[in-house]
């Protein structure tokens, strides 16, 4: 029995030394800066996302502007500086590196090593003046039916970002303390295609605005395929995001769907017009729960359909 147990001990060792072998941890530092001026950023947090727009890592700004984000595996991620809640925090709208022109522009980074001198411009937000009347704005973001949690919608008035919001699990959103008057609303998703849509504020609020975010799809070859093909979405099963491959040998109309078991379409990854070539889209199911899904493709009289297993 002794002998036993110490053979299982000496097991469990070696599997932990290869796991741990395995396993790569990296960093990510620089500093966050104010793009008007080069000031300082002296609180926050910057946050790094996955390409599918997974919270991957999170790190406190300190007041010397430093930031350090540790990530314990490899990955194309976006980072974005947030500021800190309270009214003696520094003032500015969330912002993804590097930009200094538009909170929403970003860099990728390849995170297969550590990265120095990542350094974020963050865009200052705008106040109003003490004589504009303010008011909120509520609403909410979906990919297709399905509420979209983490998204940031910003409100603007040309170049001036008045403010923002972030949606939570149901797919809700707040703006808080707008001036009244003419404003754009931007809702912007890692890994998704973002969504604008004029408002007219007045005193009295604006309630339930409707913004839809989906994913990005992109052209993976110009060669002509000969034929259409719908390809067996990779990984599989997949927690929270997947990529779906397919083929068109000529030009239509195109749509790619995602169904539940009970047949209720949950998401709207694709429809439009695309010319004939090899695609890929990303589904991000962060906000559906475990279980079978079924993604479906239309065009051109093709259809075809194909299972996908979520594992939470």
């Amino acid at each position: 029995m002794k002998l036993f147990t110490n053979l299982f001990v000496a097991v469990f060792f070696i599997l932990a030394a290869v796991r741990t072998s395995q396993c790569e941890d990296y960093t990510v530092t620089g500093k966050v800066r104010y793009a008007d001026n080069n000031e300082i950023v002296t609180s926050g947090i910057v946050k790094c996302y996955d390409e599918y727009g997974v919270l991957e890592t999170t790190g406190s700004i300190a007041q010397n502007g430093d930031y350090i984000l540790g990530v314990h595996r490899q990955l194309m991620g976006d980072i974005i500086g947030f500021p800190n809640l309270g009214p003696e925090e520094d003032n500015f709208i969330p912002t993804g590196y590097p930009s200094a022109i538009s909170p929403t522009e970003m860099t990728s980074l390849n995170i297969v090593t550590n990265l120095i001198h990542k350094d974020i411009y963050v865009i200052r937000q705008t106040q109003g003046t003490p004589s504009q009347n303010i008011a909120n704005v509520t609403g909410r973001v979906f990919n297709g039916n399905v509420p979209v949690k983490d998204a940031i919608v910003y409100a603007k008035n040309g170049d001036a970002y008045l403010g923002y919001g972030i949606s939570n699990s149901r797919g809700e959103f707040t703006i808080p303390n707008l001036p009244t008057g003419d404003h754009i609303l931007v809702a912007h998703r890692i890994g998704s295609e973002s969504d604008s849509k004029g408002i007219v504020l007045n005193e009295n609020g604006l309630d339930n605005v409707i913004l839809n975010v989906k994913p990005m799809g992109s052209q993976v070859t110009s060669n002509i395929p000969v034929q259409f093909s719908l390809s067996q979405n990779y990984p599989n099963p997949f927690n929270p995001g997947t990529v779906i491959n397919y083929s068109l040998p000529k030009d239509g109309f195109v749509s790619l769907k995602v169904y539940n078991t009970l047949g209720s379409q949950v998401a709207e990854l694709v429809n439009a017009s695309q010319t004939a070539g090899s695609y890929s889209a990303r589904f991000d199911a962060s906000g559906l729960a475990s279980g079978i899904y079924y993604y479906k493709l239309e065009s051109n009289g093709f259809t075809g359909t194909k299972k996908m297993i979520l594992v939470k």
